[in-house]
């Protein structure tokens, strides 16, 4: 049986997963070869890099990520929601190369009229390798993103520039000025504070300004600034989303930033959240797609 090979290649990083005949993953790889470094064009060869040793009898190879956006290996249009592994295959975007098959995983989108534009890519591959049939997987990050299942297809999603705003807030406005490294101090009540004022008033931008308010009034310490932003950012995140997640609730990340969002649905009165680590996740949707391609 040809074999066969997932690679998640995103911005900044390059991950190589080779699986056995079941689908267990036998050897990974990790470079920071991610797509922002390579210079002209030279995928091919980073690829065969990683890959190396492991190509065998020309193995069909399924990438996921960035490296399908237009700055990357070949440009992959969006598949609409809804979509499934069938689906997210019959969409790859294939070619050959010395190394064997590729294809490229063309990421999802949502273009309807009564809903707002959304994008995604990468992101697919996880949620889909998460196992969910029906309920809401919730991927925190730079972009959080939030997507809803049902018979196992993502029939939609939205993203949540949490994470981005925090950096900017923290590196670029007045705010951040205010914050200083909390070192040993205890800062989870002022997490907690700032979720449950985002709860109560997702309006967050009227609620920002607090931050340097209840440090002048004496009310916040400069310590607690930065986890009391992120409380009122991620709070407005599941406040706002709280009434699509219906169903089971599984999320997928890093475990510290994970850990802060189960803070907050347990603030937000959600306690049953299943977690799935994100490499295993990663892994399983590219072998979850591979299979259907083969």
């Amino acid at each position: 049986m040809t074999g066969l090979i997932g690679i998640d290649w995103g911005t900044s990083n390059l991950r190589g997963f080779r699986f056995d005949a079941t689908g267990k993953v036998i050897e990974r790889r990790v470079s920071s070869r991610g797509i922002a470094t390579i210079e002209d064009g030279a995928f091919e060869a980073v690829l065969g890099t990683l890959v190396d040793g492991w190509i065998g009898d020309r193995p069909v190879i399924v990438l996921a990520g960035m490296i399908g956006s237009r700055n990357g290996w070949h440009e992959a249009a969006y598949l609409p929601c809804p979509a499934d592994p069938v689906a997210l295959a019959a969409a790859t975007q294939g070619f050959d190369t010395a190394l064997g098959q590729c294809h490229i995983v063309p990421g999802l989108s949502v273009d309807q009229p009564v809903r707002l534009g959304d994008v995604m890519r990468g992101e697919e591959t996880q949620i889909l390798g998460a196992g969910v049939r029906d309920g809401v997987v919730v991927l925190p990050g730079t972009h959080s993103k939030w997507a809803m299942l049902d018979a196992g297809r993502v029939t939609g999603f939205r993203t949540a520039m949490t994470g981005e705003l925090y950096a900017v807030l923290l590196r670029h406005s007045l705010l951040g000025r205010l914050a200083e490294d909390p070192g040993e101090h205890d800062t989870a009540g002022a997490f907690a504070r700032g979720v449950n004022r985002a709860l109560a008033d997702p309006a967050v931008s009227m609620l920002l300004f607090s931050a340097r308010a209840e440090v002048l009034l004496g009310k916040l310490s400069t310590r607690e600034v930065a986890a009391y932003l992120s409380g009122l950012l991620i709070g407005a995140e599941i406040g706002a989303m709280m009434g699509a997640a219906h169903g089971t609730i599984t999320m997928i990340g890093d475990p510290a930033l994970s850990a802060r969002y189960r803070t907050a649905f347990a603030l937000a009165g959600r306690t049953d959240i299943d977690l799935v680590d994100g490499d295993a996740a990663t892994a399983a949707g590219l072998w979850t797609i591979g299979k259907e391609i083969r």
